[in-house]
């Protein structure tokens, strides 16, 4: 990373907050598929970031948490434009989470190989593949055309379409401030 890592020891009451979300919470439950906080104890991720600025961290965790954990959209559905995003922006990070956590969703290897290239995977849902279509969209344009987004919207509901658009909006972000702050997984070199 180019700025250190906050260490435990050395939080402020605010920096603790939530770091023990981090260490405590859902994304720490046993059968998580990737760890937020490392064997030091130290972040890794985006908190490890977001530590920096506890009040935007603390919302953006509230907002991470709403996207990861509260959408109508079936997982696999999700992960799809997650891992879409991650290779968009070439996010080592996001790559490393969201492989285990698509392979924990029932993506097999074969579907993260056709992601990793930019190919729809086969095999799948109607709704997954209206992820994968529009995620791509978004991705390659930053919009849809009025006939992509009816399209969209008739099998994503609107307010499935609008999660959609929020997850790859909220994992853009986090791919940025990984990028700028060079966030890496501990296995992955520079």
């Amino acid at each position: 990373m180019r700025v250190d890592g906050v260490d435990p020891a050395e939080m402020t009451d605010e920096q603790r907050a939530l770091y023990d979300w981090y260490a405590t919470g859902p994304r720490a439950a046993p059968d998580s598929p990737f760890r937020l906080v490392d064997a030091e104890g130290r972040l890794q991720g985006p908190p490890a970031v977001w530590i920096l600025s506890p009040t935007f961290g603390h919302a953006l965790q509230k907002i991470g948490g709403a996207v990861r954990f509260g959408s109508r959209l079936p997982a696999r559905a999700c992960e799809i434009a997650i891992l879409l995003v991650g290779h968009h922006h070439r996010s080592a990070f996001e790559l490393y989470a969201h492989e285990r956590a698509g392979a924990a969703a029932g993506l097999t290897e074969a579907d993260l190989a056709a992601l990793a290239e930019g190919k729809e995977p086969a095999g799948m849902s109607d709704v997954e593949a209206c992820a994968f279509r529009t995620t791509r969209r978004i991705l390659d344009r930053g919009t849809l055309d009025d006939g992509e987004f009816r399209d969209a919207a008739g099998i994503l509901g609107e307010a499935g379409l609008f999660e959609l658009v929020t997850i790859v909006g909220y994992y853009t972000m986090v791919a940025l401030q990984l990028a700028v702050f060079d966030v890496r997984p501990a296995a992955v070199e520079p």
